[in-house]
């Protein structure tokens, strides 16, 4: 039997340098090998040959996210395989902190608050992550629009401005400067050595590239990169998670007291006062028998797997990976299709598209850019895909000869956008009108955001009070009348 051992062993080292070189071969080779060894296992009731199945996965995947590891941009076998190691490495994790946890005699609350500073701590770390890639952003663009305003040699100053530097700031203008170095225009490089490159910022690039208007694109750029950083740093007075938080662990400690506390305030309630429980506390009851103890644990089980387990993983892949403008990926669809669709998120979507589309228009009509190609250009931006359905039609609707106001208005565009290409005003009060629409559309779009924060904040802190008061009103109140009983029934 020593040959079973060497064929499995070369198997390992195969899918390991397949999993480097050839990971789609290696991914969707590998569930067969997997069954193979696991139908011999049960045939020969070998069960160290099973375990070796769950080695070649583990193996394979460890393979495709190291040859992921420097290619630049990353491939979706490479993520994969990633996530998937990530999400095997968290289970095993929760599970063995459960074991641990239950072997000491800890029962099952504390692993659960165990579990939610981790993710707590996960998110502010994903949190961070997209923070610096906008000061990545920022930085790249002010380092080439110096260098552009003091007419030096890209590749030079980029080189300089990364010397000595080991952050990823520094690897992207290394990137940049080797594309140059080998022909490409400005606009290509970045593309290519900067694929996480706000898609806002490619378009203005690459609407102003071919009239050599880089300098003011790039200056424009540098502005809304500003600007945007300049909301960050204004104080949060209450972060977004905050609710979150706070239900997770009274929803936790709901759990451990219905589970280990309050049957026996109840039976202590039944044989010596006689008396039924509070409304509060049944109520309570009932909600906590739905979700939990009713249909053998299922519906919470559910709510936890979604919490921890299916909620984390698509934010995180939403946050870290980027957006497709061209080519939508389905979960960016299906985000796009509900904020759309829905009262108020459909307002701040179509603003902040229109904000987008204005910027772009006043930068390419600034640059004799005919206006069909500057329509053109602004469907790559990273707008809501119902937006970009309305651009496509007002693109289509112009390059047939119709009239480019007529046109924006009947593609159900701003009333607004249109003027500023009414033929009766002129062509020459183009730029100044959108320039205009630029600042009215950014300060109206901050105006709501900043009003919708103070009107909800304040409803859902209320909300979030109520919630926390009654739970503990409904869990203290069996407690309280078992001493008013017991008081009461207190002779000298």
């Amino acid at each position: 039997m020593l040959e079973l051992p060497a064929i499995i062993a070369v198997l390992l080292v195969v899918y390991a340098i397949l999993g480097y070189k050839r990971p789609v071969l290696a991914l969707t080779t590998v569930p067969l090998g997997v069954l193979g060894m696991v139908y011999f296992a049960v045939e020969t009731n070998e069960a160290w040959v099973a375990l070796c199945a769950a080695v070649l996965v583990l193996v394979t995947l460890v393979a495709v996210a190291l040859g992921g590891r420097h290619a630049e941009p990353q491939r979706w076998v490479h993520r994969l395989a990633f996530l998937v190691l990530a999400a095997i490495g968290g289970t095993l994790f929760v599970i063995g902190s459960f074991g641990a946890f239950a072997a000491l005699g800890a029962g099952f609350v504390l692993p659960l608050f165990v579990l939610l500073g981790i993710v707590a701590v996960v998110a502010c770390l994903i949190g961070y992550s997209a923070g610096s890639r906008k000061a990545t952003a920022a930085y790249v663009f002010s380092t080439l629009g110096s260098s552009m305003r003091q007419n030096l040699p890209l590749p030079m100053a980029l080189d300089c401005a990364a010397s000595g530097r080991t952050d990823g700031s520094a690897y992207v203008l290394k990137q940049i400067k080797k594309w140059l170095v080998q022909g490409h225009s400005l606009v290509e490089s970045i593309r290519r050595g900067y694929p996480r490159c706000p898609s806002r910022a490619l378009a203005i690039l690459s609407a102003a590239e071919p009239k050599g208007q880089l300098p003011a694109a790039i200056e424009a750029v540098e502005n809304d990169l500003r600007l945007q950083a300049a909301k960050r740093m204004r104080l949060q007075p209450v972060h977004a998670a905050y609710p979150v938080v706070i239900l997770s662990i009274t929803f936790i400690m709901t759990l451990g007291l219905m589970t280990f506390v309050i049957p026996q305030l109840t039976s202590v309630l039944e044989e010596v006062a006689e008396g039924r429980l509070p409304a509060s506390t049944r109520v309570l009851i009932a909600i906590m028998r739905e979700l939990v103890y009713k249909h053998d644990g299922v519906i919470a089980w559910g709510l936890f797997l979604l919490i921890f387990f299916v909620i984390p993983p698509i934010w995180i892949w939403s946050r870290t990976r980027p957006r497709r403008p061209d080519r939508p990926y389905r979960l960016s669809r299906i985000g796009d299709w509900i904020k759309w669709h829905l009262p108020v998120l459909r307002w701040f979507e179509n603003n902040n598209a229109t904000l987008q589309t204005v910027e772009l228009l006043r930068v390419a009509i600034r640059t004799d850019c005919p206006i069909n190609e500057a329509i053109r250009s602004t469907l790559g931006l990273d707008v809501n895909q119902g937006f970009r359905r309305r651009l496509a039609c007002w693109l289509r609707r112009v390059e047939q000869g119709d009239d480019v106001a007529a046109a924006a208005r009947g593609c159900g565009l701003a009333s607004a956008l249109a003027w500023a290409f009414d033929r009766n005003a002129g062509a020459d009060h183009t730029p100044a009108v959108l320039e205009t629409l630029e600042s009215f559309y950014r300060s109206n779009y901050s105006y709501r955001v900043n009003l919708t924060r103070f009107i909800l904040w304040p409803f859902g802190i209320i909300l979030l009070g109520a919630t926390v008061g009654f739970v503990v009103y409904a869990v203290f109140s069996p407690t309280v009348a078992v001493l008013t009983f017991m008081t009461g029934n207190i002779y000298p």
